[in-house]
């Protein structure tokens, strides 16, 4: 069955075009809610307080002045854990990116013309075009800027997807048509056990790097490894012995984790 990245913009029909295509292939759908149920499964804290709702005009500015790297982590291995199923459809949240050298994924990037998505706005949310006009071009500039801060490249890279589409010409079902045409021909392959086991592992590794995080553990000098599932490896060097001895406590309280190895020196410092 097909893994599809679907990226919209605000004011786009995304959502609906998402929600076709995965009715009509009898997948899933992974959008704000359902990454955010996730998370909450996985027991990533929720100490930063970040609403996960790309949608929201004026999020990215919010999550940058909060705990940016925690988010990230997060949503890495939110997606990564959807990934390891090897089907669905995810909506937005750099899963584009961060599935980009997952071969078995599809990656979709749907645009429409400025005006189109004002009068969607307009129409949607009952507000006028000064405002509906404003709301789009500060969240573009916050998506954009946001994903460039993240992933240090820009949103609309080319290389980045499998299918560009304009959706401002056609109908939600034509261009759910396009999508599942595309996935369901012998072109693309499906996932082997391999990636999604490889999926798995890294999402146990983000999930472990957010829960370190979070308990104010300094990663900088720190490396963590998932060879195997439910195995992780730390290696590096800790600020203090009391960090040191912090380290595999919290490690294994991660859900998935089942042994916990540890190479961790302390800092020594001179004068």
């Amino acid at each position: 069955m097909p893994l599809i990245t679907i990226t919209d913009s605000f004011g786009d029909t995304g959502v609906e075009v998402a929600n076709r295509v995965a009715e009509d292939l009898a997948v899933e759908v992974f959008d704000n809610h359902q990454l955010q149920a996730i998370v909450a499964d996985m027991g990533i804290s929720s100490g930063s307080g970040v609403e996960f709702d790309k949608q929201t005009p004026g999020f990215w500015e919010r999550l940058l002045s909060r705990e940016p790297q925690v988010y990230l982590d997060a949503i890495e291995a939110a997606v990564y854990d959807i990934a390891r199923k090897g089907e669905g459809v995810i909506i937005g949240h750099g899963s584009q990116m961060l599935l980009r050298d997952f071969e078995c994924a599809f990656h979709v990037r749907l645009f429409s013309d400025f005006r189109a998505r004002v009068d969607n706005l307009i129409i949607s949310q009952g507000i006028d075009q000064v405002a509906a006009a404003n709301l789009i071009a500060n969240s573009d500039k916050n998506q954009k800027g946001f994903f460039n801060y993240a992933f240090q490249m820009d949103l609309d890279t080319p290389s980045l997807y499998d299918l560009i589409i304009n959706i401002g010409k056609m109908k939600t079902g034509t261009i759910a048509n396009l999508i599942v045409g595309a996935v369901r021909s012998d072109d693309i392959r499906s996932c082997d056990l391999d990636a999604l086991s490889s999926m798995k592992r890294l999402s146990l590794q983000r999930n472990i790097h957010a829960e370190l995080l979070e308990n104010n553990i300094d990663m900088s000098t720190l490396n963590i490894a998932v060879p195997q599932i439910g195995t992780a490896d730390i290696t590096g060097v800790a600020a203090s012995q009391d960090e040191k001895n912090r380290i595999p406590e919290i490690v294994e309280k991660v859900q998935g984790v089942s042994q916990v190895n540890t190479d961790i020196s302390v800092w020594v410092y001179t004068l």
